[in-house]
């Protein structure tokens, strides 16, 4: 049986969303070998939304388009008006082309972004540890890939936590008995 008090992204649970603010450095020497078709460019994302959005495209003036946006919602919206698979004029001005490959790599971007930012937060790394059980995300916009509604749907994003989650949790574990 779920409980669903620990599944939603909201109140304490906040931290889980992709739109809540947290910096991230987009560099970490050992995930550059685990994925080297990105380019670490070691700048600073606002969110882990950002980096994800910005990582829809290899053109680096759309990487800095994403990280002056101060609102990570509203780096989901510019990416919807402004990406594009083929140049296109938007407002008078072309399109940032999106990856190629998007569609086969997105789950995989999703996964670099949250290691990133629970690798590199402490307090929120901390938090995801100390989560025990399903994680869910529940939402109400209709999103069946990244989470559910009404219970249908993919919850790519809950599967990656919790893979997150363990993946830390042994790290932090040989840590622990390193130091011994």
């Amino acid at each position: 049986m779920i409980n669903w008090d620990n599944v939603e992204f909201k109140d304490e649970k906040r931290y889980l969303s992709n739109m809540y603010p947290c910096s991230i450095v987009f560099e970490d020497k050992a995930l550059e070998k685990e994925f080297p078709e990105f380019f670490f460019d070691k700048q600073t994302y606002g969110s882990s939304e950002h980096l994800y959005q910005a990582l829809k495209s290899k053109d680096p003036h759309w990487h800095e388009r994403i990280r002056g946006l101060k609102l990570p919602t509203k780096t989901k919206t510019v990416a919807k008006k402004e990406l594009s698979t083929q140049k296109t004029l938007f407002d008078g001005d072309l399109s940032f082309l999106m990856r190629e490959d998007w569609d086969d790599i997105k789950v995989k971007v999703m996964e670099l972004c949250l290691l990133l930012k629970f690798k590199q937060n402490k307090e929120l790394r901390e938090k995801l540890i100390k989560e025990d059980g399903y994680i869910e995300e529940r939402n109400d916009w209709g999103d069946t890939f990244w989470g559910t509604v009404n219970g249908e749907g993919s919850n790519n994003l809950g599967r990656l936590l919790m893979r997150v989650r363990d993946r830390l949790k042994e790290e932090y574990k040989n840590e622990k008995e390193n130091w011994r």
